[in-house]
């Protein structure tokens, strides 16, 4: 799922850089260290991601760091058609960043249709020590994951560099509170790039060669 219009021109920042360098690495793919402009389209060669929305674009879209905000607040309902970010690893969901400036990680609502699956992807550490990752928690059906079914008011956190996939409630839709702690969020970061499990034990067996 992209949620941009492909030819869609970032201006990318410094942080965005290092992570599209991260990719290139990853994937083995050429990287420019000079170049700040890509379109969407460019973007997702290198399997990079919209995340989230940054702090200057949530500004645009009328949101403040000193602002009260509920879900019953007109911004709540604009964002779910506003605020929509990237889910590629699965089809038919719907993704879309809370109204709310918090700097370090980004909160997210998702919705699940019946029977969704999470194919098997992994989060690239933000850095060894501090790896981030995500929080999630189920507020209405469940996710079924490491063995365990996940009803409303449970919820799992998951580090980046772990590998892992889940899937949701055969009958119901499944709403999910996400919390994201990605590479540099804290410093207006709008992308990640997650890679599949085999493209990851592809790279994990050429390492190990190399070492």
């Amino acid at each position: 799922m992209q949620i941009d219009d492909p030819t869609y021109v970032f201006r990318l920042e410094d942080v965005e850089v290092e992570t599209l360098r991260r990719a290139a690495e990853d994937r083995g793919l050429p990287f420019d260290a000079s170049r700040r402009d890509y379109t969407t389209s460019e973007l997702s060669k290198y399997g990079m991601v919209r995340e989230s929305y940054n702090s200057p674009e949530l500004r645009k879209f009328g949101v403040e760091p000193n602002k009260v905000v509920t879900c019953f607040d007109e911004c709540s309902d604009l964002a779910r058609d506003h605020l929509l970010v990237d889910a590629p690893f699965a089809t038919g969901i719907r993704k879309w960043q809370l109204p709310i400036d918090i700097v370090e990680w980004r909160a997210f609502m998702t919705e699940f249709p019946p029977n969704s699956f999470v194919s098997p992807h992994v989060h690239p550490e933000n850095t060894v020590d501090e790896p981030g990752g995500s929080l999630r928690t189920v507020l209405k059906g469940a996710i079924e994951y490491a063995g365990r079914t996940f009803g409303p008011g449970d919820w799992f956190f998951i580090p980046n560099g772990i590998p892992y996939s889940f899937k949701t409630d055969a009958k119901r839709d499944t709403v999910v509170m996400y919390s994201y702690a990605f590479f540099a969020a804290g410093k207006g970061n709008r992308f990640s790039h997650p890679i599949d499990i085999a493209h990851h034990h592809k790279r994990a067996e050429e390492n190990l060669e190399v070492a």
